[in-house]
C-alpha cells in the first residue's frame, strides 16, 4: 500500500514538472488534427454529410504522411531524455538515488508519464476531430475504423520509439552523447541497409535492387518499421503486434539498464565502459566501407575505394575515441582495436568483390519453388501495364513491376533452365556496373514464402530459345498483358484507336456487341502469339478507350498500344468488318529517305531518297519498329547505323514523317547495293 501511494505521489509530482510537454504536444496535435480537418473541409453553407465523411476519411488515411511521424519521433526524443534528465548531472543523480524509493518505482512513474504525455495530447485531439466530423454527420463505421487504425499505428510507433530512446538514455552519461545514441539506434538499420545495397549493386552483377527500405533496414531500424504501422494493409495487425512486442522488449531492457546503471556514470560518455569496443566496431567498419564506396562511385577505381576506406576509417576511429573518452587527446588511443576495424572492413570488401558467398552463381532448387516470374527489360515495354484500384479506375505501373507482381509460372522447366543458362552466360569481367543492355530478371518465389530476385545477361541463342518457350505459356501472357485478365471491366470499354504501320490513325466508338467482338478476337490472337512475331513487320497498333462515371467525375483514358501482326487473323477480320483499313497502301507513301550514319559518329549522314513507286513498294516490307530489341544480337536483324524516314501523301511540313529501322532479311537488292552491304568489310 505504501509503495502504491508513493508511486502515485511521484507520478503527480513528475507530471506537474513536465506539464509543458503536454501543453506543447496538445498544441501541435491540435494543428495536425482538428485544425487540419477544418482546413480540408473548407467553408460551406449548411451540413454536407458526404463531404464531412470524405474529409475525415482522407485525414485519417493520410496519417502516413511526414507530419505525424515527425511529431511522434520528436516526442519520443524529448520525453525519454526529459524524464530522466537528472542522470546527466552528478548532483541530480545523487539526489534522486538518495530518496527512500526503489529504482523500479522511480522508473515506472517517469516511464508512465512519458507515455501519458503523448497519449493524452494525441487522443484528446483525435476525439475532438471525430466530434467535429460528427457535427457534420460525417462519422461512419469506415471513419471510426480509420481513426482507430490511425491511433493504434502511431501509438504503437511511439511506444517503440520511446522505449528505444529510454534504453539510449541509460546507456549514456551526458545529453550530447545521449542524442547521438538515439540517432544511432534509430538510423543504424537504414545506414546498414543502404551500405549493403551500395556494395551489392556495385560488385554483384546478378543483384536486383528493389527498395532500400526493405529487408534488413525494416528489421533493424524503428523508423523504417514505422512505415508499416501507417500502411493499413492486410498484414497491418501483425505489424502492430510486432511493434508492441518490440516496445515491451526495449522497456524491460531499459528498466534493467536503469537498475544496473552506476551513479557515477554521469561523468562519462558511456554508462558502461565495456560498451566502447562494440560501438567502435559497429561505427568504424561500415563508415570505412561507405567512405570507400563514395570515392569508388565517382572514380570507378579500386585504388580510390581503398583510399576512401582508410580515410573514413581513420576519421571515424579518432572520432569514436574522442567521444567515448570525452577528450581530444585520446583520439589515437586503443590503436589495436582500430587496426582490427580496418582489417574487418577490408575482409567485407573482399567478400563482395570476389563474391566469396557465391551470390551470382546461386540457383535455388527447383523443388523448393512455388512459381517463377520472368522479365526481359526490352520486351513489350511499349504496352500499358495496369491494375484496377478500389475506386474502379486503372492505375499504371511499369512492365517490370507488373510482371514481377502478377506473373505465376508454375511450369518451371523453361523458366528455370533460362535462369541456369543466364548463370552460364556470365563472363569473368562482368560486374554490376558493366552488366547492361538486354537483361533477364527472374523472381524465384519459394514455397517458404521468401522471394529471390536475380538478373542475368542475354547473350546466346539458347537463351532466346528458352525465352520463346516461356513466352508461349498462358501464365506468361496473363502475367504480362493486363488486357487478358480484364474481361470483368469490359463494360467500361467504349471504343478503339488503331494506328497502322505507316502512321495513319483510325478511331471508332463501338457498341457493346462490337466492342466485345474486338476484345475477344484480339485477346485470342494475343494468347496464341509467339515471340517470333516480333521479328516480323507489324500491321499496326491497337488501343482501347475506357470511359466511366465516378464520383471524381467523368473518366476517359486509352489503354494498350498493342502490336497487331499479320497472323492476327481474328483481329484483322474484325477490324476489316468495322471498315478499318488494315493493309498498308504503298501509294500513300511519296518518299522514303534512308539515312546512313557515319560509323565513327562524326555527325555526317549520307541520305538516299527513293520516290519511284516500285522501289517504295520493295522497301516497305523491310521496315521495322524494333519490336525485336529483346534479341541478344540485333546486328543480325537490323542494318546497323541506318534508319529510314517515310513521308506520306498530305504531309504538312518537312518534319511530318515516320522513323523505322531496316530488317536485313527483307532488304531489296538495290538498297543493299546502295548501302554497300555486299562489299567485304
Amino acid at each position: 500500500m505504501t509503495s502504491g501511494k508513493l508511486f502515485v505521489r511521484i507520478l503527480k509530482t513528475d507530471f506537474k514538472q513536465r506539464a509543458w510537454s503536454l501543453l506543447l504536444g496538445f498544441i501541435v496535435f491540435f494543428l495536425c488534427l482538428p485544425a487540419a480537418y477544418l482546413l480540408m473541409l473548407g467553408s460551406q453553407v449548411g451540413t454536407d454529410p458526404i463531404r464531412a465523411m470524405r474529409t475525415a476519411r482522407e485525414l485519417f488515411r493520410s496519417s502516413g504522411s511526414l507530419m505525424l511521424p515527425f511529431i511522434t519521433v520528436a516526442a519520443a526524443c524529448i520525453c525519454a531524455p526529459g524524464g530522466f534528465a537528472y542522470l546527466h548531472k552528478r548532483s541530480g543523480t545523487d539526489y534522486y538515488h538518495s530518496l527512500p524509493v526503489r529504482r523500479e518505482t522511480l522508473f515506472a512513474a517517469k516511464y508512465v508519464n512519458g507515455i501519458l504525455i503523448y497519449l493524452l495530447s494525441f487522443g484528446i485531439n483525435l476525439l475532438f476531430t471525430l466530434l467535429l466530423a460528427a457535427a457534420g454527420d460525417g462519422v461512419t463505421g469506415e471513419v471510426l475504423r480509420g481513426a482507430a487504425c490511425m491511433f493504434a499505428g502511431h501509438m504503437t510507433a511511439y511506444l517503440m520509439l520511446y522505449s528505444i530512446a529510454l534504453a539510449a538514455t541509460f546507456l549514456t552519461g551526458n545529453l550530447p552523447v545521449n542524442i547521438l545514441m538515439i540517432g544511432f539506434l534509430y538510423l543504424y538499420g537504414i545506414f546498414i541497409r543502404f551500405l549493403r545495397v551500395c556494395l551489392m549493386d556495385s560488385f554483384l552483377c546478378t543483384y536486383v535492387h528493389s527498395s532500400w527500405l526493405e529487408d534488413i533496414g525494416t528489421v533493424l531500424s524503428p523508423l523504417c518499421f514505422y512505415t508499416g504501422l501507417t500502411a493499413y494493409g492486410e498484414g497491418w495487425p501483425a505489424h502492430v503486434l510486432t511493434g508492441l512486442l518490440i516496445a515491451a522488449g526495449f522497456s524491460v531492457l531499459a528498466m534493467l539498464l536503469y537498475r544496473a546503471r552506476p551513479s557515477e556514470a554521469s561523468d562519462r560518455a558511456l554508462a558502461f565502459p565495456w560498451m566502447r569496443l562494440p560501438f567502435k566496431f559497429l561505427v568504424c567498419v561500415p563508415a570505412g566501407l561507405m567512405g570507400g564506396w563514395f570515392f569508388y562511385s565517382m572514380r570507378m577505381s579500386m585504388g580510390w575505394y581503398l583510399f576512401g576506406i582508410v580515410v573514413l576509417w581513420l576519421i571515424s576511429s579518432v572520432f569514436m575515441e574522442m567521444v567515448t573518452a570525452l577528450s581530444f587527446r585520446q583520439g589515437f588511443a586503443h590503436w589495436k582495436s582500430s587496426v582490427l576495424c580496418l582489417a574487418v572492413s577490408g575482409f567485407v570488401l573482399l567478400v563482395f568483390v570476389q563474391d566469396l558467398t557465391g551470390y551470382d552463381t546461386y540457383l535455388p532448387r527447383k523443388d523448393s519453388l512455388a512459381y517463377m516470374a520472368v522479365n526481359v527489360n526490352v520486351l513489350d515495354t511499349d504496352q500499358d501495364a495496369y491494375s484496377w484500384g478500389e475506386d474502379g479506375l486503372p492505375y499504371y505501373e511499369s512492365m517490370y513491376s507488373y510482371r514481377m507482381n502478377h506473373m505465376r509460372l508454375s511450369d518451371l522447366d523453361a523458366a528455370y533452365d533460362l535462369a541456369a543458362e543466364g548463370i552460364q552466360a556470365l563472363e569473368p569481367d562482368d560486374n554490376a556496373l558493366t552488366l547492361d543492355g538486354r537483361i533477364i530478371t527472374v523472381r524465384f518465389a519459394m514455397k517458404s514464402g521468401k522471394d529471390i530476385y536475380r538478373r542475368y545477361p542475354m547473350r546466346n541463342e539458347e537463351q532466346a530459345r528458352l525465352l520463346a518457350q516461356v513466352y508461349d505459356s498462358e501464365e506468361y501472357k496473363e502475367g504480362s498483358f493486363s488486357i487478358l485478365t480484364d474481361e470483368e471491366h469490359l463494360e467500361y470499354y467504349t471504343g478503339i484507336y488503331y494506328r497502322d504501320f505507316l502512321g495513319q490513325e483510325y478511331e471508332q466508338t463501338l457498341s457493346a456487341q462490337d466492342m466485345e467482338s474486338v476484345y475477344r478476337a484480339f485477346t485470342a490472337d494475343l494468347r496464341d502469339a509467339s515471340l517470333a512475331d516480333s521479328f516480323t513487320q507489324e500491321i499496326g497498333t491497337l488501343s482501347f478507350r475506357i470511359e466511366r462515371d465516378t464520383w471524381y467525375g467523368d473518366y476517359d483514358s486509352t489503354l494498350g498500344s498493342y502490336p497487331v501482326y499479320a497472323d492476327y487473323e481474328r483481329t484483322l477480320a474484325v477490324l476489316d468488318d468495322l471498315g478499318i483499313q488494315t493493309v498498308c497502301d504503298p501509294s500513300a507513301v511519296i518518299t522514303v529517305d534512308v539515312d546512313d550514319y557515319d560509323d565513327e559518329y562524326s555527325g555526317q549522314v549520307t541520305t538516299y531518297t527513293y520516290t519511284d513507286p516500285e522501289e517504295i513498294r520493295q522497301i516497305l516490307p523491310c521496315l521495322r519498329d524494333r519490336r525485336a530489341d529483346w534479341y541478344y544480337d540485333t546486328d543480325l536483324l537490323y542494318v546497323s547505323g541506318v534508319g529510314a524516314r517515310v513521308t506520306l501523301v498530305g504531309a504538312q511540313n518537312e518534319y511530318d514523317y515516320q522513323n523505322y529501322d531496316l530488317a536485313l532479311s527483307e532488304l531489296p537488292d538495290f538498297l543493299r547495293e546502295d548501302l554497300g552491304l555486299d562489299q567485304a568489310p
